[in-house]
């Protein structure tokens, strides 16, 4: 299978345009995310962690349903998991997501992610994933791991939250530090990614910030995100993004967004 869309940075480049993500557990799921009309598709099993890995015969399902139609990620757990990675589909071109929970006690951490990076298949593009609780999770610090993102070859950077049960992202970084994670990211030249069980009460704010690209889960969910995706709240998210999109960069959004940056 090779997906209509031959560039990556097609999908998220620095355009000035925020697009929608949505992690999908199964075929089914992608099919009620493709209806609603979002931007991009994101494989995991969120009962498995922030960043679970759903089994190669998932991701090959949604693969041969979703890959031709929008830009797939693919969630690959932690670095420091026992278990190998999960096998990607033979030629297929997507994004993936490593977590780097557990690695602040380990000095040479960056030497195992660039070994992971380099075992990826050609036309796999890594994304550097950032922990807003980062303390908790035992992970390197913001600053460190994004010293190590371009010489890494990353193609976007993610901000997330490793401990689903304390908080959405909000209780761990204010509006001003996600508003400096992005400004850090673009100095970068690559794409800023916000994620951490936001609601969708938050897209307008987090648009208006500069964000790339917001990723939901259990706000499009009946009952959390482990609950099953539901095509009404799907279809009110990407109506929330686009309304943001269409009202970002007019006087009161731009002068909002560089009173919290500066």
């Amino acid at each position: 299978m090779k997906p209509r869309w031959s560039s990556l940075g097609q999908s998220l480049e620095l355009d000035g345009t925020c697009r929608l993500l949505i992690s999908v557990r199964d075929r089914q799921e992608a099919k009620l995310a493709l209806r609603a009309g979002v931007d991009l598709i994101d494989i995991k099993e969120p009962r498995a962690g922030s960043l679970g890995a759903a089994s190669p015969s998932t991701i090959r399902e949604v693969f041969s349903c979703a890959g031709d139609r929008v830009p797939l990620s693919v969630a690959l757990g932690e670095l420091m998991d026992p278990r190998p990675l999960v096998g990607l589909p033979a030629g297929t071109s997507c994004y993936v997501k490593l977590g780097l929970a557990g690695c602040s006690k380990d000095r040479d951490w960056h030497l195992h992610w660039r070994e992971r990076i380099e075992q990826l298949p050609s036309g796999v593009r890594p994304v550097a994933v950032v922990y807003a609780d980062w303390r908790a999770a035992g992970a390197p610090p913001p600053g460190e791991v994004l010293q190590h993102v371009q010489p890494l070859g990353c193609r976007a950077v993610l901000v997330d939250t490793f401990g689903k049960s304390r908080g959405n992202l909000l209780m761990h970084w204010s509006l001003e530090q996600i508003a400096d994670f992005v400004t850090r990211v673009h100095r970068l030249s690559l794409p800023a990614v916000v994620a951490g069980s936001l609601q969708a009460s938050l897209t307008r704010e987090v648009v208006c910030l500069g964000a790339d690209c917001i990723a939901f889960r259990g706000a499009a969910c009946r009952g959390g995100r482990s609950g099953p995706l539901d095509q009404d709240l799907l279809v009110q998210l990407v109506q929330s993004v686009r309304r943001a999109r269409t009202n970002f960069g007019t006087r009161e959004e731009a002068e909002k967004t560089s009173s919290l940056k500066a």
